[in-house]
């Protein structure tokens, strides 16, 4: 039997992930305090034997095979140069503009943990050239990867969200959107003076535009058979590409991985380098952890304790459709969370007359978003604290800075155009 309420363990177990991070503990180390105290605190020993059990479920197994493919994406571009090259081209633009413009890029291109690609390429940049902190620089990287979720219908969130209502992940986006211009302003007011005054060498040079495309090429060819894979394509391509029907994003890496391969055929030593990148033990622990406790917030039922919350009527709807995407996107750091569990929560008030209330939504989503950027499980956040070796606890005040700016900013917004 829990002891406390699922909701008050989570606050106990942040606060704890927080004091041990700021302590000094890894980022492995802070997520399996948090797990412990929430295990002890909030479910029971089935519930946390079948938290371990869903790691087995394949929706949970292949995201440790998309971080390894995406981790090799990355490495045999590191090996090749591609990577140094995408920074060089987008540096010639101004060194502050390089470091932020690099994961918002790749953040188009939507995958589990997709920021150590663009952590693996600023890690030059960050720390040898403009000598950033590692904490300032796992904020930058992590935040800057992640402006498009409200804006780009590739994100899951958006065609779960979608699914929900029963519209176009495109009629989503064209509502949402004010959530990413939210989260550049909450960015820039709080990265901006974190580089400041930092330098970095090769600002001067002629042909960014082409050496940045000849750099991101292979993420290029993701993107379009990410892309396609949401038309009518699928079926044509899944003719050529077996099983790209059914797993396209796993297929899609699958397949740059081989065309790198035999595009740059890296040696013995360049190979080795990529599989101890692709297969380092700390990045698949906190992986690992992550998951885990994503799956224990959903078995002690987390998203149930919301529900008599929204139930029993003493908290405005407004407050209501901010705070329960917020909360639970908090809770399991997964946009596809939030999406899943909160927006069937809301239909009653966001389309409870028969007609669909999109600033409502919105700031759903808005709410979802920014639990997600705010969550200690994040994985983005977590793989790129331990990748850079960063303090996740420090990095964390920045990223709730930016949550607190972005909030205010994009209320704001949905007020003005509503």
């Amino acid at each position: 039997m829990a002891l406390i309420d699922p909701l008050a363990a989570f606050v106990v177990a942040y606060i704890g992930l927080i004091i041990a991070s700021m302590r000094g503990a890894k980022a492995y180390v802070s997520i399996l305090i948090m797990i412990l105290i929430y295990a002890v605190l909030a479910s029971t020993p089935i519930e946390a034997l079948n938290s371990l059990e869903r790691l087995s479920d394949w929706n949970d197994a292949r995201v440790f095979i998309y971080i390894f493919l995406s981790l090799t994406v990355a490495g045999i571009m590191r090996e090749a140069g591609l990577l140094d090259r995408l920074v060089d081209s987008t540096g010639k633009a101004g060194c502050r503009f390089s470091m932020m413009s690099v994961p918002a890029i790749l953040g188009l291109i939507p995958m589990p943990g997709g920021a150590l690609v663009s952590a693996i390429a600023l890690r030059r940049r960050f720390f040898e050239e403009a000598r950033l902190g590692r904490d300032e620089a796992t904020f930058i990287n992590y935040w800057f990867r992640h402006l498009w979720v409200p804006s780009w219908p590739l994100f899951q969130s958006v065609v779960i969200t979608a699914a929900v209502f029963a519209v176009d992940p495109l009629s989503i986006v064209s509502h949402t959107w004010p959530g990413t211009v939210a989260a550049i302003v909450g960015g820039l007011l709080v990265g901006w003076p974190l580089m400041r005054g930092v330098t970095c060498p090769g600002m001067k040079g002629s042909g960014a535009l082409r050496e940045f495309v000849e750099s991101i090429w292979p993420l290029l060819l993701l993107a379009g058979l990410f892309l396609a894979a949401r038309t009518s394509l699928r079926g044509a391509i899944a003719e050529l590409l077996p099983g790209y029907d059914k797993e396209p994003m796993l297929v899609s890496l699958l397949l740059v991985v081989i065309i790198l391969l035999l595009a740059y055929r890296p040696g013995p030593s360049s190979g080795r380098r990529v599989l101890e990148l692709s297969t380092k033990p700390t990045i698949h622990a906190v992986l690992f952890e992550s998951l885990y406790f994503k799956n224990l917030i959903i078995e002690t039922g987390a998203a149930s304790s919301i529900e008599h919350v929204a139930a029993s009527g003493l908290v405005p709807a407004w407050v209501l459709i901010l705070s329960v995407p917020f909360i639970l996107g908090l809770a399991a750091g997964g946009e596809n969370f939030f999406a899943s569990s909160a927006m069937p929560l809301l239909v009653p008030y966001i389309a409870g007359k028969g007609a669909l209330d999109w600033g409502l939504l919105a700031l759903a989503y808005l709410g979802g978003y920014l639990g997600v950027m705010a969550s200690p499980v994040h994985l983005c956040l977590v793989l790129t604290a331990e990748y850079y070796g960063s303090s996740l606890g420090r990095a964390l005040r920045y990223v709730l800075a930016a949550v607190a700016v972005s909030l205010v900013a994009g209320v704001l917004i949905l007020m003005a155009i509503s």
